[in-house]
């Protein structure tokens, strides 16, 4: 399972993917607000699928906007913070 980021043309997508199976998606247009309502929209995803965080795997961030957007910097550094969690085993719900 894993969670994927997906930024395109200043829409962002939240989607949980079983293996090619999508079990829950989420999009909203990018605001300048993602530092502020990524984390909580992930968790809305982890609410309606009933998973915790640590059973949702890894996370993937597609950008077609590159590296120099701020939206994908934060998207990704994100992501790492996510994944060392989950390679650690130190990620827990967010509240």
């Amino acid at each position: 399972m894993k969670i994927i980021i997906e930024i395109e043309n200043k829409a962002v997508k939240i989607v949980l993917k079983d293996g090619k199976k999508v079990l829950v998606e989420e999009s909203f247009l990018d605001e300048h607000n993602l530092s502020r309502v990524l984390l909580m929209k992930i968790d809305g995803l982890l609410k309606k699928s009933g998973l915790e965080a640590a059973e949702a795997g890894k996370m993937e961030v597609v950008s077609d906007q590159g590296d120099a957007y701020t939206t994908t910097r934060i998207a990704k550094t994100v992501a790492k913070s996510w994944n060392w969690g989950v390679t650690t085993k130190n990620l827990t719900r967010i509240k």
